[in-house]
């Protein structure tokens, strides 16, 4: 499969890269890496994001052509990265299959192989890990850039190496980019203690709707669009706290729910033992990994809540 990219790219002179919606570190990490190796091949590149790069990842070497409209011409290829799904690119999706043979690289066990060409390791710790490989069949010297945004994806993915897909290609990998430069407390500072204020705002918030049940082993929190109003934070502020719902002692899965409207909301899931949250999010149409997983439910926030327990109570025979 690497020979057969390698052949793509080799022949091609531009080149597409995008992600799924709300960039995550390994989303962006790796988007981001391609679009530097490419260049030091000699390839025109453009970057598509259907949303802004949040905060915390400002930091991450980016080029200026980073796009948040999707582009009306050909490419030569368009990689579709960290994406089990297609319509995980946002609006407008179906639209790249005019523009270009779809390469598809992941790591996840839902992948729907949506690809022309697909590239998946469901035994990878992230995408980074996965297109890491690719690189070194390409024979491509690794840069500073290229380094650290291969570290952060790995870092951020594998839940700063807490995670049960944390593997010993992680910390080899990793180990290679300190090698190249990158520091690991100024990536650890720049993701996890560089927030605004407000953020722990909203937390305090969201705190107050945190309800547990099955003698505590499920927690449940919300974060509403009135929140993001009163404390003037938006939705990226909210990321990562269903990780810090995760920490508690005893709880099995964490479960935030965003509202998206009145009726309608997203479900970040996580899981620590053996529920697999990545099928309870499957039964709602989202996907993900076994201890982290998401989807999009409708209803009101009880009509949510009812819907999240029924899906555990068969999955975790809870």
């Amino acid at each position: 499969m690497f020979q057969k990219i390698k052949h793509i790219i080799d022949n091609g002179k531009k080149f597409l890269i995008t992600t799924h919606i709300d960039p995550d570190g390994d989303a962006l990490g790796s988007a981001l890496s391609m679009h530097w190796v490419l260049e030091s091949l000699g390839k025109k590149s453009v970057v598509y994001l259907k949303d802004q790069i949040p905060y915390r990842y400002k930091f991450l070497p980016a080029p200026s052509s980073i796009t948040h409209e999707l582009p009306k011409d050909r490419f030569d290829a368009i990689f579709v990265l960290d994406c089990g799904n297609l319509f995980r690119v946002g609006d407008g999706y179906e639209k790249l299959r005019e523009l270009g043979t779809i390469i598809n690289i992941d790591h996840h066990d839902t992948n729907e192989t949506f690809g022309e060409i697909n590239l998946i390791n469901t035994g990878a710790c992230s995408t980074a890990e996965v297109i890491y490989g690719l690189f070194h069949s390409l024979h491509v010297p690794l840069s500073y850039k290229m380094a650290i945004n291969i570290y952060t994806a790995i870092f951020t993915d594998t839940g700063s190496f807490r995670y049960e897909n944390t593997n010993s290609s992680a910390f080899l990998i990793c180990e290679e980019m300190l090698r190249l430069g990158v520091s690991p407390s100024y990536v650890s500072q720049m993701v996890y203690e560089n927030h605004p204020k407000e953020r722990f705002r909203l937390f305090g918030l969201i705190l107050t709707t945190l309800e547990t049940y099955d003698e505590d082993r499920i927690a449940i929190a919300c974060v509403t669009q009135e929140m993001f109003k009163k404390t003037g934070t938006s939705r990226e502020h909210s990321d990562g706290f269903v990780e810090t719902l995760r920490e508690i002692k005893g709880i099995e899965v964490a479960v935030l729910l965003r509202e998206l409207d009145s009726n309608k909301y997203k479900a970040s899931m996580r899981a620590k033992g053996n529920v697999d949250v990545a099928r309870i999010c499957n039964v709602f149409g989202g996907g993900g990994h076994k201890s982290a997983a998401g989807c999009t439910i409708d209803g009101n926030i009880e009509e949510v809540k009812v819907k999240i327990k029924g899906a555990l109570s068969i999955e975790a025979d809870i």
